[in-house]
């Protein structure tokens, strides 16, 4: 009788324990969402402020490096191009290089998808140092890609740059970040409870 009371009296502990657990949750529904969006809404104004202020200044040239990249990859192509600081002339266009193209804005979308995100300091950087580096080589597949349409079908260019690489970039920055969420940090979650 003593062992089936103790038995109780821990299941009572730990239902207890469980209920002032999800009592936040449960007492407001969606502030987790709602601070999840304003931290979103704040880190990606402050990474666009910052980049604003030393751009401006001419201190940042992101497209420099961008623009030598893809070129270099689009003569070993045999796409013959001439590059002149950020500004690549192909056979059918000239493209300037602007900061909009290498992946800067998705980059800092993706970083504040991260860093809002409730999750451990390791689960963060692991999704930075992995997601960061294979955003600008995806950008670069683009970029290479759009050098390939634009030199075989030059009609079609406008196209691709406008809407379809840019549909397929931002499916791209969501399912990074889906694929973040499941594989590290539901995963870090679920070994945490497992312990």
């Amino acid at each position: 009788m003593a062992k089936k009371k103790k038995i109780l009296k821990a299941k009572r502990i730990q239902a207890a324990q469980m209920k002032h657990t999800v009592a936040g949750a449960i007492a407001r529904p969606g502030t987790s969402m709602v601070k999840t969006c304003v931290l979103f809404a704040l880190f990606l104004v402050a990474l666009h402020a910052f980049t604003w202020l030393f751009a401006l200044k001419g201190y940042i040239k992101w497209g420099y490096g961008t623009a030598h990249v893809v070129s270099s990859i689009l003569n070993t192509m045999g796409i013959q191009n001439t590059v002149d600081y950020n500004v690549v002339h192909l056979r059918n266009d000239t493209w300037n290089v602007t900061s909009e193209c290498t992946a800067v804005n998705a980059v800092f979308l993706f970083i504040s998808f991260l860093l809002a995100y409730s999750s451990s300091l390791r689960s963060k950087a692991l999704g930075l140092v992995s997601g960061i580096p294979l955003i600008i080589a995806v950008n670069i597949v683009r970029l290479v890609a759009l050098g390939w349409v634009t030199e075989y079908w030059p009609n079609q260019a406008h196209l691709f740059h406008d809407y379809i690489w840019e549909v397929l970039f931002m499916f791209f920055i969501v399912a990074l970040w889906f694929t973040w969420i499941n594989l590290v940090v539901n995963r870090e979650k679920t070994s945490a409870v497992s312990c």
